[in-house]
């Protein structure tokens, strides 16, 4: 767990643990600068709109408004529009609600049951909704391999088993697949195969994609040490099989 995350912990676990009472009392009883919410809306329902965005992003309140504490509320000034994280969520409430309307035109008389659109739907408690290649590959571009493993890393341990970022099998190996199309990064893509055979050591799909970078550096037979592991891992593997034959008779 990163320092950030055990920080945004303890504040969230401080917030929730306080009385109720605290924690209402810290927030206006009047409310102004409403544009999307009604003008009438209680101080409950508005509480339970603002935790649903909090939740919902894996953020605190000042993340939109304007405040120092995040623990203590009455210094946070609500109104203020000053944040662009306040207009991007005032955005995302429009974009939200066309889409919602547009599923009730669409589909309403065929499912009725549908669920609705919310920012969990993106989010998943990741305040930036970016895919796992979005994350890495500008960091690797920026500052290196290491960088990017190391951040890696930081991010599995802080969202993992959440649904923000997809650290399944697969993932680190499409995006090598991606970055092996670039001769300057095939080594960048062998330091994410070899990450990934860490968190998965019997993954034939890596070793796999291991010996494709093998075969467009022009090294055939560091590939084939590859390719064998991968077939030893997945016999049954009918691609697996094909492409060694393929390498075997010449064919990249």
């Amino acid at each position: 767990m990163t320092v950030t995350h055990r920080l945004a912990v303890c504040v969230a676990s401080a917030l929730l643990l306080a009385p109720a009472a605290t924690v209402t009392a810290q927030i206006p009883d009047k409310f102004t600068n409403l544009e999307l919410l009604p003008k009438d809306i209680t101080k409950p329902e508005l509480m339970k709109v603002m935790r649903g965005f909090s939740g919902a992003l894996g953020v605190r309140c000042i993340h939109c408004h304007v405040g120092k504490d995040p623990a203590d509320l009455s210094t946070v000034d609500f109104a203020a529009d000053d944040k662009e994280t306040k207009k991007i969520a005032r955005s995302m409430m429009k974009l939200t609600g066309q889409i919602n309307a547009s599923l009730e035109t669409e589909i309403g008389a065929i499912r009725p049951a549908r669920l609705e659109v919310g920012c969990f739907t993106c989010h998943h408690g990741n305040y930036r909704p970016e895919t796992l290649e979005e994350a890495l590959v500008p960091i690797m571009t920026k500052d290196g391999t290491d960088a990017a493993i190391a951040r890696y890393r930081e991010l599995r341990d802080e969202y993992f088993g959440q649904a923000a970022y997809d650290f399944s099998e697969w993932s680190l190996i499409m995006i090598a697949e991606n970055l092996s199309k670039d001769p300057a990064r095939i080594e960048g893509a062998r330091a994410l195969l070899n990450l990934n055979l860490e968190y998965y050591p019997e993954s034939a799909g890596t070793y796999a994609r291991m010996g494709e970078t093998f075969i467009a550096a022009g090294d055939t037979v560091t590939a084939m040490t590859h390719f064998d592991k991968a077939v030893q891992l997945a016999p049954q593997d009918p691609w697996i099989k094909r492409r060694i034959d393929m390498i075997k008779g010449g064919k990249k």
